[in-house]
């Protein structure tokens, strides 16, 4: 739905700075005040600029919340269950050492041995990476917050508010516009970083395939990783990268929860240790065609979102750099040489259109990637 509203918001804008469909009631705004007649200078909305502010106010509602659910339930109440896991896990700990009996020489008793040791650290491992990736949340949900803010000051100006000094006037427009674009500079930062992760992640997956699949199969078992395991049995999502409810039975059942998810764990391990099916290896090499696709597209949404930045950053540098005569000559270059006005537009159009092509991706590639996936697995042997 989100990306539904931003191609919508994106194109209206496109069809806007273009001037597209001009001679409609679209840019009649005769047409609003027979509606509702808004007072000077509000009387000057158009039904195109009223079909733009409602998508404004969606994305401003929506990326809000967003980013304080990020902020909140992925970020610092993650956080507080990854420590509570974690002290209960090295209570766990301490009463299995306690409790620990003579070792068997029996062959399967050793596979079991060996996949509760290695079990023990991927949840280990799995506690600590969760950690992290609650902090991360935490910092990206604070960024996209204030980013969701913004979008009231561009709600209201499709109104023509910010003509008045209600809201701050023009100077909090441009305010609120810094703000999203200080917060676009740290998005871009990870979007390339998870492009790179996807990258190596695909070739990564093709080794790891290869391990499994060969005489090393074993040893490549025992040394496992978090995001390999997650490989091997098709996905793993225990129950504390999802986060916790905060509700006081589904706490006082974490500790239990968490020694089922590590007996789990060390069944499948166990049932790998002893054989790894020849369609494990190749459904993983099939994703890591998926999710070579998937480096390259965050590739694309890192440029995408760098011409959108770009474009926006100049519509704010015109507002501060009024004087053409006096701008230093690097802002002339980023202005390309043009007039104010020119550059104005040419942002403006330039941001809308990337962020017009982005949500077309967004719904396109699943269709890609079930292609890719679907192409890349073995085809069934006719009887």
């Amino acid at each position: 739905m989100d990306a539904i509203v931003q191609f919508c918001r994106n194109a209206l804008c496109t069809l806007k700075n273009f001037n597209i469909l001009s001679d409609t009631f679209l840019y009649d705004p005769n047409v609003t005040a027979r509606y509702y007649k808004f007072p000077p200078p509000l009387d000057q909305t158009t039904p195109l600029e009223v079909l733009i502010s409602v998508t404004q106010f969606y994305a401003f509602v929506s990326v809000t919340l967003a980013g304080y659910r990020l902020f909140k339930k992925d970020g610092m109440d993650k956080l507080q269950l990854i420590s509570r896991l974690v002290n209960a896990r090295a209570k766990s700990s301490k009463d299995k050492d306690e409790k620990k009996k003579k070792e068997n020489t029996d062959e399967d008793d050793k596979i079991k041995k060996s996949s509760e040791t290695v079990a023990h650290r991927l949840v280990a491992e799995s506690l600590l990476n969760e950690g992290d990736v609650a902090t991360h949340a935490f910092f990206v949900g604070v960024d996209v917050f204030f980013i969701g803010i913004s979008f009231f000051w561009l709600f209201a100006n499709s109104y023509h508010v910010t003509a008045t000094d209600w809201i701050g006037g023009v100077q909090a427009l441009i305010n609120a516009l810094t703000v999203a674009e200080i917060g676009l500079i740290f998005l871009l930062y990870f979007m390339f970083k998870d492009a790179v992760k996807m990258v190596r992640k695909s070739f990564k997956m093709k080794e790891f395939a290869s391990n499994i699949s060969g005489t090393k199969s074993t040893d490549t078992i025992q040394n496992i990783t978090v995001e390999q395991y997650s490989w091997l049995v098709d996905g793993w999502t225990p129950f504390w990268a999802s986060g916790s409810s905060g509700k006081k039975e589904d706490i006082d059942a974490e500790a239990k929860m968490l020694t089922k998810e590590e007996e789990s764990v060390a069944h499948q391990l166990a049932k790998a240790m002893k054989k790894v099916d020849a369609d494990t290896a190749e459904r993983i090499r099939a994703q890591s065609k998926v999710s070579l696709f998937e480096g390259y597209r965050e590739y694309l949404y890192f440029i995408i979102n760098f011409f959108a930045f770009y474009g926006y950053a100049v519509s704010i540098l015109v507002y501060y750099f009024q004087d053409e005569k006096s701008q230093p000559e690097y802002i002339r270059a980023l202005f390309l040489w043009l007039p104010n006005d020119h550059a104005d537009w040419l942002g403006n159009a330039l941001g809308d259109f990337m962020w017009t092509l982005e949500p077309i991706i967004i719904l396109g590639s699943p269709l890609i990637a079930g292609s890719i996936a679907k192409q890349s697995l073995p085809k069934e042997k006719s009887d």
